[in-house]
């Protein structure tokens, strides 16, 4: 998925990873595998049927918004399927539960329709830009409350 250029157009300065297979893996697990950090997990995603990876999802802290942050990245052909909504729904439910944090932040590329469409369906809600030095654009960042968030998945 990183070396595909339709999903990394909006990731940075739109580059692909031009790492080998054995690197990806390596970097993936190595994000994976965090425990007694003190950030939140990253989430694998997969299919119900047949079980296949798709991308994952995660809370993490950012330094780009020095702030508690939702993201997520999935291969293309699982676009469209409501599993990005699905895997963060599950994400923000459980840190919300687990933890004391009130606010999470996301953002995404300004042409990411998608990606905002996501966000919108969760109830995140639009709070500032950001310039982004690797993209060279201001960057739209959405926050959602654990108030919001619960009202919502609610009705979701």
């Amino acid at each position: 998925m990183s070396k595909d250029p339709e999903v990394m157009q909006y990731i940075g300065d739109g580059s692909i990873f031009h790492w080998t297979r054995e690197t990806a893996l390596a970097k993936f697990k190595a994000g994976l595998d965090r425990t007694g950090s003190n950030e939140f997990e990253k989430r694998a995603v997969y299919t119900k049927n047949p079980n296949r990876y798709i991308g994952w999802c995660e809370i993490r802290y950012s330094k780009f918004l020095d702030h508690i942050e939702l993201g997520y990245r999935y291969c293309r052909d699982a676009w469209f399927n409501g599993y990005a909504a699905e895997a963060a729904s599950a994400v923000l439910s459980e840190s919300y539960q687990l933890s004391d944090i009130d606010q999470i932040l996301a953002c995404t590329h300004p042409q990411n329709m998608g990606s905002i469409r996501v966000l919108e369906k969760l109830g995140f809600t639009y709070a500032f830009s950001k310039l982004s030095r690797p993209a060279g654009i201001d960057i739209p960042v959405y926050q959602i409350n654990c108030k919001t968030f619960t009202l919502n998945i609610q009705r979701y």
